[in-house]
C-alpha cells in the first residue's frame, strides 16, 4: 500500500510539473510557441522573433506603437537587450497565463543591471493567441 501511495505521489508531482517553466493551464500550442520564441530571443534571431510577432506592438507608454518591420528592427535592442536581458531571463522565466483570458500570457523579467533582484520583475512581455497563432504583442515597464 505504501508503495502505491508513493507512486501516485510521484505521478502527481510529475503532472504538476515541479521545476518546469511551463505554466499550469497552458495548452500545447502555447508551450510550443513559447519554446520557439524564447529560443529565437536567446539566439538573437531578430527575423524569427519578428515572424512570431503581431503588429502593432504596444511598447512603453511614452513610445509609439511599433507598426512596421523597420520600426521593430530599430527597437529590437531596446525591447530585448536594453533594460532587460531577455535572452538570460527567458532561459528560466515562467509564462503567466491570464486567469480571465486563456488567450493571453505574459512573461516578466527584472532589470539587466539589478544584480540583487531587489527591483522585482517589472519588465513585461505580452503574448496573445491570434488567428495566425500565438504572437508577441507588447512590452512594458509596469513601474512607469
Amino acid at each position: 500500500m505504501k508503495r502505491v501511495s508513493v507512486l501516485v505521489l510521484i505521478a502527481l508531482i510529475g503532472a504538476v510539473g515541479v521545476g518546469s517553466t511551463k505554466p499550469l493551464g497552458a495548452d500545447a500550442s502555447m508551450n510550443a510557441f513559447w519554446d520557439k520564441f524564447k529560443a529565437a530571443v536567446i539566439k538573437g534571431d531578430k527575423e524569427s522573433v519578428f515572424a512570431m510577432s503581431a503588429l502593432p506592438i504596444e511598447i512603453e507608454y511614452s513610445l509609439p506603437k511599433i507598426k512596421t518591420k523597420a520600426q521593430f528592427m530599430k527597437n529590437y535592442k531596446h525591447i530585448f537587450v536594453g533594460e532587460a536581458n531577455a535572452a538570460k531571463c527567458f532561459q528560466t522565466a515562467k509564462p503567466d497565463v491570464d486567469a480571465t483570458n486563456k488567450k493571453v500570457f505574459t512573461v516578466a523579467c527584472g532589470f539587466a543591471e539589478d544584480k540583487t533582484g531587489d527591483a522585482g520583475e517589472p519588465l513585461q512581455y505580452t503574448f496573445k493567441l491570434t488567428r495566425a497563432g500565438w504572437r508577441f504583442v507588447g512590452y512594458d515597464n509596469i513601474n512607469e
